[in-house]
This record gives C-alpha cells, sequence and structure tokens, in this order.
C-alpha cells in the first residue's frame, strides 16, 4: 500500500497506476480500458488499486447538466411520461455504473456473467429511455415505446372506471403479483428474471393505484351515509 499511497500523492499518473496495477492487481481487461479511455477510466483504475472511490475532480464531471441535455424537461408543456423517466434514467445510469465497477470484483465466472446480465439490463433500460428523449427532442412527438405510456394511460382510465371493474383489477393483478413472486423464488430461468422483476414492480405500482382510488370510493361513500 505504500507504493499505491506515494501514487496518490503525487498525482495517481496513468502509467505508474498501470504499473502498479499489473504487479499488485494484475487485470489485463481493465489495463486495455485504461489505456484506450485514461479520462474515462482513471477513477476505475484507482478505486481497483485502493478499494476506495477516489473523491471526484473538475475532469470527472460533467460539462453539462442532466436538464442542460435535455431542457424540455423545464417546459411546463412536457408530457408526464418524459418527467417520470428522467428520475428512472438517473437510476438506470447509476445501476449500470455500479455494477459496472462489480465487475471487476469477481472471482467466479458465475459472478461475472450475474455481472454482466445485470450491466446489459440497466444499460437497456438506459437507452430505453434515451430513445423517447431523443425523439422527442428532435421532433416535439412523443415515441411512445416505453412501457410508462401503458403504466400513464391505464391510470387515466382507472380514474373514469366504475368500482366493480376496479375491484375485479385489483384481484386480477394481486393474482399476477403472486405468481410473478413465485418464479423469481424458485429460481428457474434466471435469464428471465430481470424482465420479471421489472414487470412485477410496473403491477405492484398499478395495484397501489387502484387500491388508492378505490379508498377514494370508500371515503366518499361513508361521507354520503352520513
Amino acid at each position: 500500500m505504500t507504493d499505491i499511497e506515494n501514487w496518490l500523492r503525487n498525482g495517481a499518473g496513468i502509467q505508474e497506476g498501470l504499473r502498479l496495477l499489473s504487479l499488485y492487481k494484475p487485470n489485463p481487461y481493465l489495463a486495455r480500458m485504461v489505456e484506450r479511455h485514461p479520462d474515462k477510466y482513471r477513477r476505475l483504475l484507482i478505486r481497483t488499486l485502493t478499494g476506495r472511490n477516489p473523491e471526484p475532480t473538475p475532469a470527472d464531471r460533467p460539462a453539462r447538466s442532466f436538464r442542460e441535455d435535455w431542457p424540455f424537461l423545464s417546459k411546463p408543456d412536457c408530457p408526464p411520461e418524459l418527467k417520470i423517466l428522467a428520475a428512472d434514467k438517473i437510476t438506470a445510469w447509476a445501476n449500470f455504473v455500479r455494477a459496472h465497477e462489480k465487475l471487476f470484483d469477481c472471482v467466479t465466472p458465475e459472478q461475472c456473467l450475474e455481472q454482466a446480465k445485470n450491466c446489459v439490463f440497466y444499460y437497456q433500460q438506459n437507452r430505453k429511455i434515451f430513445s423517447e428523449f431523443a425523439h422527442y427532442q428532435d421532433t416535439g412527438h412523443v415515441l411512445g415505446k416505453h412501457p410508462v405510456f401503458g403504466e400513464v394511460r391505464r391510470s387515466r382510465e382507472m380514474l373514469s372506471a366504475g368500482p366493480v371493474e376496479l375491484m375485479r383489477r385489483q384481484h386480477n393483478l394481486r393474482a399476477a403479483i403472486s405468481r410473478l413472486k413465485r418464479q423469481l423464488d424458485a429460481g428457474g430461468r434466471p435469464d428471465l428474471n430481470a424482465g420479471r422483476a421489472e414487470l412485477l414492480a410496473a403491477k405492484e405500482r398499478e395495484l397501489a393505484e387502484v387500491e388508492k382510488i378505490l379508498e377514494n370510493f370508500e371515503k366518499s361513500y361513508a361521507r354520503r351515509s352520513d
């Protein structure tokens, strides 16, 4: 650690960092990444050698903010679905970065496979949202392919539905949630687990919305009865 600490105190130069990596934590894959894109992977090199997340420097920080990249998010006519996706995009990217960093901590092929699947899953989540944002920014119209558009549409439909229809929907959602949970707990077809978890979260959000509307119906009925 003395060599590594001295390297940090002297500015954490890339070439010396690669030398230390080859001596203390050989990782040819990471070494190639750092050689090709030193600015992008310098912090990961530091983390690998020290086991600590380095403090970000001005060079590490993005030149533009999220809302500067997507200015339509601040406009009053921005579709509500895109505002919902803004938070999801930030979360998906953060999850992707964490999963990518964990790849370098894997010690077995099974761990590598699991983290690689997480990387792909969160990357795809982020790209789906990016496609919606880029299309709206270029055309002024929504692309509408992301599942959130279906969720918002169903929420609007539920507001105009009657109690009987909502109770039927509540029953169906509870059955679907129970089935998805059993599939996840069973551990079969792990390649489908990420998609099942995403669908489960969507069903749980929809159930919460249905039960909230039903609760409002009950309160309204109780007030009329009084």
